[in-house]
C-alpha cells in the first residue's frame, strides 16, 4: 500500500480533511485565522465541545460555592465591624470565629 508515490500525499490529504472537519465541527478557527486562540469570537457561539461539559458544570458548581462561603463571611465580618464593641470584645469575637470549623 504504501509502496506507491501518491500514498504520502493522499495520507496528509486525507489528514487536512478530517482536521479541518474536527474544528468546523467544534468552531476552533484555523492556523491562518485572524483569532489567535482559535476560538471563534463570536458572541453568538456557546458551543461547548461535549468532552468539556460537565468539566465546566463541576467548575462553576465549585465557584459558586465558594462565592457563598466567601459572602458568608463578609456578612460576619460586617457584623463584627458594625456592632461597635470594644477592642477586646472584637478580638474575642475573631478568636472565637477562628476556632469555628
Amino acid at each position: 500500500m504504501f509502496n506507491s508515490p501518491f500514498s504520502i500525499p493522499v495520507i496528509a490529504i486525507l489528514g487536512w480533511v478530517a482536521v479541518s472537519w474536527i474544528r468546523a465541527h467544534y468552531g476552533i478557527g484555523g492556523p491562518f485565522s485572524s483569532n489567535r486562540h482559535g476560538w471563534k469570537s463570536d458572541p453568538e457561539n456557546t458551543h461547548i465541545p461535549p468532552m468539556f461539559s460537565k468539566m465546566l458544570e463541576k467548575a462553576m458548581a465549585e465557584r459558586d460555592a465558594e462565592i457563598g462561603r466567601l459572602r458568608e463571611r463578609v456578612e460576619v465580618l460586617e457584623k463584627i465591624v458594625t456592632d461597635g464593641h470594644k477592642s477586646t470584645t472584637l478580638a474575642d469575637e475573631i478568636e472565637q470565629l477562628r476556632d469555628r470549623p
